[in-house]
């Protein structure tokens, strides 16, 4: 008898297991995202809003590289986000790409000090404006603003949402009035990345650091699976909060 090498077994082992482990993959994706339909359509029943569906450009709008589709994250993870950020009036809380409002709608029944949504499509500022006519009790002043993000005045807000909505150029000058506003109204910021594909652009950014990380869960492909990086001003950056206001 041959003996054959432990680690040659243990590949072959591995490799006549992957068809399997591929289709259990494959059918705790699809539990996964029918239980997402499930939870997002009650939280759409009892809030009496309507934020779901995508929303894209046409091909050759000048949107189509730098400013991306609209889909909601999930209820679960937007709830999880929320309560991890210890929300106060002291907060305002600035949702970039809103959308449809579904995050803004969320935040808006914390009791933080205001809740702004940002969105650069007309057609969905109008969806997200209803949907916070229609949304009761709320216990925040909130308001949808139609601009850019990269042209908005960050002179006021101490947390930035947002779901991946732009491209590096995009993201890289919302950083930079971000910068500024923080530099004429000195305070606390923090910034909520949801699916960071472009996280580098803010590890390059020497004013901010990385305080927390949820990493993807390996075997889903849902909209739960995906990073959420949490920034903070750098520590070596404090006179953005402590020099006096001119």
């Amino acid at each position: 008898m041959i003996a054959i090498p432990i680690e040659q077994r243990l590949q072959k082992k591995v490799r006549n297991s992957e068809p399997k482990f591929s289709r259990l993959r494959v059918a705790a994706d699809a539990l996964a995202r029918s239980t997402l339909r499930l939870e997002n359509a009650f939280y759409e029943y009892r809030l009496g809003i309507s934020t779901h569906g995508l929303y894209n450009w046409l091909p050759g709008d000048w949107s189509t590289d730098e400013h991306l589709y609209y889909y909601a994250t999930s209820y679960r993870r937007i709830f999880r986000i929320l309560d991890a950020l210890r929300l106060g009036r002291s907060d305002t809380f600035i949702d970039l790409g809103c959308g449809k409002g579904r995050v803004t709608c969320c935040a808006s029944l914390y009791p933080v000090g205001e809740v702004i949504g940002i969105e650069d499509v007309q057609e969905l500022c109008t969806v997200a404006e209803n949907n916070l006519r229609i949304l009761e009790p709320r216990r925040a002043k909130t308001r949808i603003v139609h601009c850019r993000a990269e042209e908005f005045d960050y002179s006021t807000g101490t947390v930035m949402y947002m779901f991946h909505p732009f491209g590096q150029r995009t993201l890289a000058a919302v950083l930079s009035q971000l910068a500024l506003g923080v530099q004429l109204n000195p305070r606390h910021v923090r910034i909520v990345y949801v699916n960071p594909v472009h996280e580098v652009v803010l590890r390059e950014t020497k004013w901010l650091q990385l305080y927390d990380r949820w990493p993807p869960l390996r075997y889903l492909r849902t909209e739960i699976a995906q990073a959420v990086s949490f920034w903070k001003l750098a520590d070596d950056h404090g006179r953005f909060i402590n020099q006096p206001q001119s």
